[in-house]
């Protein structure tokens, strides 16, 4: 199969891939700042993006980026969608604000980077789940206490938070600058994979920030604006990952192997769909399709993923076993999709209840 419509084509790709590539294994372990990637493709490839609705305008060169990154290095791809998620909550904050006028800008320069830190949120709007974190509001501040149990791109002191909070009047939207008094991020934890994208907990203890740091008071129609963009930026590095599984099982089905033709050809199958409702959604920015298809897009994404990385394990053989292999780092990259917020259960709950 071809993953000329998914990927970027000609020289972008090749340059990504010819950047991405040797560093895939030492991103992954910790070993190199994933930083430099990020200002790389955001300073580069994704300046194009920018326009009057925002920093992801082009949303269908968001995602074909994030793809053709995940190609090579999954910890990369996944740090870029967390980035461009916060470049899309603030781009909707008042113009004039501090985070209009001071936060944003950083942003894009990378100078920051961005951590969306609203899987509590998600889980509170679509379970009911209690948030974490707690606000309280005066004229022209607000005052946080809770945890964020698990957030990325926490290089510290240089992140943008973006989470939700309770106050007694209802959820808000809270925008939190890594460096400020009261924010301890938690020694990370080693991971099974990605540890690149410096991932762990917050503990957020009588943070106090002007009032203008609070990027809306409509939590609702805050989730239901961003909540598309969300879910295809996830699909598309899910699906940038089982592309190359899938590229790399194919010369592997014969002899012996060839018995694996079928199982080859349907995830060829199943991902040619789910790659064409990607881009068709992507060019209305997720708006004109109905969520319970993002939703769907999102959950069948990774299970494509799971299933690509087994079956080019299953053509590897020994090889594929080695712990340094791209195919065991692979693996290991898609064992975290199923358990990524909104994890797998969370998905199937969902898709239940709005049949």
């Amino acid at each position: 199969m071809r993953w000329s419509e998914l990927l970027l084509a000609g020289s972008p790709r090749e340059q990504l891939e010819a950047y991405f590539e040797p560093r895939a294994a030492a991103i992954d372990a910790g070993q190199l700042d994933l930083r430099e990637g990020l200002r790389w493709l955001n300073e580069g490839v994704l300046a194009a993006a920018a326009g009057e609705a925002g920093p992801n305008h082009d949303l269908t060169l968001v995602c074909r980026t994030i793809a053709t990154v995940a190609w090579s290095d999954l910890a990369t791809a996944f740090s870029l969608w967390c980035h461009r998620m916060v470049l899309e909550y603030l781009a909707q904050a008042l113009a004039g604000s501090s985070l209009c006028e001071l936060v944003l800008p950083r942003l894009l320069r990378t100078e920051v980077v961005g951590s969306t830190a609203l899987a509590s949120g998600m889980s509170h709007a679509v379970l009911g789940t209690p948030l974490p974190v707690q606000a309280t509001r005066a004229t022209d501040q607000v005052c946080l206490t809770g945890t964020v149990p698990w957030a990325s791109n926490l290089f510290t002191p240089d992140f943008v938070l973006v989470l939700a909070a309770a106050t007694s009047a209802g959820p808000i939207i809270v925008t939190v600058p890594g460096e400020h008094a009261g924010v301890a991020v938690a020694p990370p934890a080693r991971l099974l994979a990605l540890d690149g994208t410096r991932s762990s907990s917050i503990r957020l203890t009588d943070v106090v920030l002007p009032a203008d740091w609070v990027l809306t008071d409509d939590f609702t129609e805050f989730i239901r604006r961003v909540r598309p963009v969300f879910l295809l930026l996830q699909s598309s590095f899910a699906l940038g990952l089982a592309a190359r599984a899938l590229a790399e099982a194919a010369p592997g089905v014969h002899g012996a192997n060839a018995v694996l033709q079928p199982d080859l050809a349907a995830l060829e199958a199943t991902a040619h769909l789910l790659v064409a409702t990607l881009l068709a959604a992507a060019r209305q920015r997720g708006q004109s399709c109905p969520l319970p298809e993002l939703v769907r897009l999102r959950y069948e994404s990774a299970c494509l993923a799971v299933q690509a990385v087994a079956l080019e394990a299953k053509t590897q053989g020994g090889r594929g076993y080695l712990a340094s292999s791209a195919t065991a780092r692979r693996l290991r990259e898609a064992a975290f999709l199923p358990i990524q917020s909104p994890t797998e259960g969370q998905l199937r709950w969902e898709l239940q209840h709005c049949a």
